[in-house]
């Protein structure tokens, strides 16, 4: 009677394990390492004496980004759970970690033709009211 509740258990597992994987495959937030190598200024903002550029390039080396854009402003990296601006800041740069909410409205006249929205999510509605093109 044992073996089949082994082998059941041993399925579960494995099933719980693959549900865990494909949950969190691809998944990259620069959170902790953005935490881990800058000098924390503020909550959610960091800051290096590195320029924009290098900083983005070591963010960017260690979680690859969904999305990026460059300005002349700064550098914008898109996470699934994060935005990311990498700001020129006296000899130096400032980084700043937002929900993907907050980081949008944040640097959407950066971003906004771009990503298309909160976490990068397009309008896909078309409306179609008054003035709609019907007869």
């Amino acid at each position: 009677m044992k073996g089949p509740l082994i082998g059941a258990g041993l399925l579960a597992s494995l099933g719980a394990i693959t549900l865990l994987i494909a949950t969190f495959a691809g998944k990259v937030s620069p959170r902790d390492d953005i935490a881990d190598d800058y000098k924390k200024v503020s909550d959610r903002t960091y800051s290096s004496e590195k320029s924009p550029l290098v900083v983005a390039g070591e963010i960017v080396d260690e979680n690859k980004t969904d999305e990026r854009v460059y300005t002349p402003n700064g550098i914008y990296l898109r996470y699934y759970n994060a935005v990311v601006g990498v700001l020129p800041s006296a000899g130096g740069s400032r980084i700043t970690v937002d929900d993907p909410d907050r980081g949008y409205a944040r640097y959407h006249a950066a971003v906004g033709g771009t990503w298309g929205g909160p976490g990068g999510k397009a309008a896909s509605f078309r409306g179609g009211g008054p003035g709609g093109g019907g007869k």
